[in-house]
């Protein structure tokens, strides 16, 4: 069929018959492939071209000066680490243990010291036109630190927001430009993802970011290489409601609440309604519960303990 199609394409308007009533029925249907290729060519032409405008979003590190580490999304390399892997606690701490025995490289803070009652909020996927100026307001009401992970090509998007979460004391940590899975990715195309992102950051608040976390939690020696060439430590967690998925208010609360633990890294999202509504009711179960909560780099030091 892609056979007769091309032969198809490949006749001039010239060339097309005038009338169909003059040609033997067998070739009529010949004829009418012809109008319906060139009828549908021009649409195929545009596609071509659209596509082929679609590198994905740029940073600048200087004014006037492109930053080589645009993504591009036609990219074989793109298009495979566009499939998101997330990982649980459990299989977080899996890899750990297979990665400490056999001596590989192994993210620096999955959690705190385990003799303090100590809690750290994160919060990834932002900045969010809608709901991460929400998300500010109820840290800031209950006075509670927290570390946005933010993705590159969305802080450049919404730079006033990264600023807010600035100048609102919270920090803000690298999740990669474009939100791919790193793992996918060649080594030089994960240091490009987190460079990339740091770029952004660094332009908007003057500072690049200590923290970062791969998207999902997959990693592998390449991606813990990839944040250390960029001067940043990998932050996983031991809490993750799965509150991205929209599980329902109530689920968050329980899942979070269940797996509340000394030292323990909560995952959280920006750009979640329902998160939004249960956080205040997961901070007041925390104070009751005599956990308090830190900064990461509170969580890093006492985790040396």
């Amino acid at each position: 069929m892609v056979a007769d199609l091309w032969h198809t394409l490949m006749i001039t308007p010239d060339a097309r018959p005038r009338s169909t009533e003059l040609q033997p029925k067998a070739t009529r249907p010949i004829i009418q492939n012809v109008r319906v290729a060139w009828t549908l060519l021009p649409f195929a032409i545009c596609g071509v071209v659209f596509a082929s405008q679609l590198p994905g979003p740029r940073v600048a590190h200087k004014k006037g000066v492109a930053n080589n580490a645009a993504e591009d999304r036609l990219d074989q390399y793109w298009k495979k680490a566009q499939a998101e892997v997330y990982k649980s606690p459990e299989e977080i701490t899996a890899q750990q243990k297979r990665e400490l025995r056999t001596g590989s490289p192994i993210p620096e803070l999955i959690h705190g010291s385990t003799k303090r009652k100590w809690l750290a909020l994160t919060f990834d996927d932002g900045p969010h036109p809608i709901y991460t100026q929400k998300l500010i307001d109820i840290l800031k009401r209950e006075n509670v630190p927290a570390t946005f992970f933010v993705i590159g090509f969305m802080a450049e998007k919404y730079p006033d927001l990264i600023r807010d979460e600035v100048k609102a004391g919270f920090s803000i940590g690298n999740h990669t430009f474009s939100h791919v899975t790193l793992t996918h990715l060649p080594a030089s195309e994960a240091n490009t993802e987190y460079r990339a992102c740091s770029d952004v950051l660094q332009n908007l608040t003057g500072a690049r970011p200590i923290y970062c976390r791969p998207p999902g939690g997959d990693y592998d020696r390449d991606v813990i290489t990839a944040a250390r060439d960029n001067g940043m430590i990998t932050v996983l967690w031991t809490d993750d409601p799965g509150d991205f998925a929209n599980p329902g208010s109530h689920v968050i609360e329980k899942r979070t609440l269940q797996e509340m633990t000394n030292g323990g890294i909560i995952l959280l999202h920006d750009g979640v309604q329902q998160t939004l509504d249960v956080l205040p009711q997961i901070i007041a179960y925390a104070r009751r519960e005599g956990y308090k909560f830190v900064s990461l780099g509170d969580m890093y030091s006492g985790a040396r303990e």
